[in-house]
């Protein structure tokens, strides 16, 4: 354990400039909320003060490495959207909050603001604050917190999103490990170590890594009417995610710096029909179908998800765009018209495809891609790229990206035209 612990810090240190402010938002962004989000429990004003505590105590290079962990960073953005929604504000305001989460079908059900969605929005806000505060508690297993009050419940139902079975804990200190706790169980913090309550001390495991990465690798997911559904393990997914990231490494070294540094968790599925993806919500964290993939395919993957959190990463600094996020501008990979935020981000995360492919081509191929798919595969990348190009183009003209959404564009083009 203490071996896997300097490897990983050892990664961490050569954190992207990117990341490091992000950390130091995080911080902020953390206290501000601790602050807004209303206590619905006594435990809750327990919880936060105890978190206060920590952030207060951490060393800085601890705290930024903390503060990236995607167990902080998926909590704010649950904690912020529920201090939002219980928050005071004008029904316009309201809105605005509910168009960027996941929950605008429960809200409007017929697609307006009629004159229930206040009382829904509440009720929303009230269930998401008791599950941020729940979320809140295995992070509070750390050194820093020495004797918290406690014992505070724990969100034991099962958690797709999370990759979490019934009873399942995720902790993010000093390595990601995890632990089973019966129902009912209250989680204290003695000397920053978690003691469950009943059940005495956690030895928690150390979660399974990618081969020769620090990503870990969770349990797998599965598609349900509700969302994702907690699964069992995906068989040879470590193999398999294992010899995607060594195409990687081999010919595209600072790719694969990337997905290590933007990328610290992978869930896997195995399911027809479903295309890996990530959530703006779960930074950090990629979905990664393994059915029907080559380890080309794969490798794809790896890239294209990680270009996602490096484009989530850069907006929590600050936006890339300036329109009102309307569907104008032709995507040549969706049918329809797409908002220039996607279409942003379409054209730089498949731009790092167009560019391992020419990689590829250059260094000698890759296991079950042949030479004459992959310039097909890059001639087909590189046309599709010229072609949303044009609508960035426009969108500069328009004076519609931001100074990093500018800077982005320019890239994209230095890439494609190489």
């Amino acid at each position: 354990m203490d071996r896997m612990t300097s490897s990983g810090i050892g990664r961490l240190r050569a954190v992207p400039a990117v990341l490091c402010r992000v950390a130091g938002r995080n911080r902020a962004r953390m206290r501000r909320v601790l602050a807004s989000l209303p206590p619905g429990a006594p435990w809750h004003a327990e919880a936060a003060r105890t978190m206060s505590l920590v952030l207060r105590r951490l060393p800085p290079r601890a705290r930024s490495r903390w503060l990236l962990s995607p167990g902080v960073r998926g909590w704010l953005a649950t904690a912020e959207e529920a201090a939002a929604l219980l928050s005071p504000a004008g029904v316009e305001e309201l809105f605005e909050t509910v168009a960027a989460g996941s929950h605008l079908p429960e809200l409007l059900p017929r697609g307006r603001a009629d004159r229930g969605f206040r009382p829904r929005a509440a009720r929303l806000g009230r269930e998401l604050r008791d599950r941020a505060f729940r979320a809140l508690v295995p992070l509070l297993a750390h050194p820093a917190a020495g004797d918290a009050p406690g014992p505070f419940p724990l969100h034991l139902q099962p958690d797709g999103d999370e990759a979490r079975a019934r009873g399942e804990v995720h902790l993010w200190h000093p390595i990601p490990c995890a632990f089973f706790a019966a129902p009912g169980a209250r989680l204290g913090i003695a000397g920053g170590a978690p003691i469950l309550i009943p059940g005495g001390p956690v030895r928690p495991a150390p979660r399974p890594l990618i081969p020769g990465s620090t990503i870990v690798l969770a349990r797998g997911v599965r598609s349900a009417r509700t969302g994702l559904a907690p699964a069992g393990t995906v068989r040879g997914a470590a193999d398999r995610l294992g010899q995607a990231l060594r195409i990687v490494r081999r010919v595209w070294p600072e790719g694969a710096v990337e997905v290590e540094a933007y990328t610290r968790v992978v869930v896997p599925l195995s399911e027809r029909g479903t295309v890996s993806f990530s959530m703006r919500a779960r930074p950090a964290v990629s979905y990664i179908n393994l059915r029907g993939k080559s380890p080309t395919d794969l490798a794809d993957d790896l890239l294209h998800e990680t270009a996602h959190h490096r484009l989530h990463a850069l907006e929590e600094l600050g936006p890339l765009t300036r329109d009102a996020g309307e569907p104008g501008f032709v995507s040549p990979w969706r049918r329809g018209p797409r908002p220039l935020r996607a279409l942003l981000h379409a054209a730089y995360t498949f731009s790092d495809r167009a560019e391992l492919l020419r990689r590829l081509l250059s260094g000698g191929g890759a296991p079950g891609a042949s030479r004459a798919w992959i310039e097909k595969e890059l001639r087909h990348e590189r046309a599709a790229i010229r072609t949303a190009l044009e609508g960035l183009a426009r969108a500069g003209e328009e004076r519609l990206l931001t100074r990093r959404g500018s800077a982005l564009a320019r890239g994209i083009v230095r890439r494609a035209l190489r």
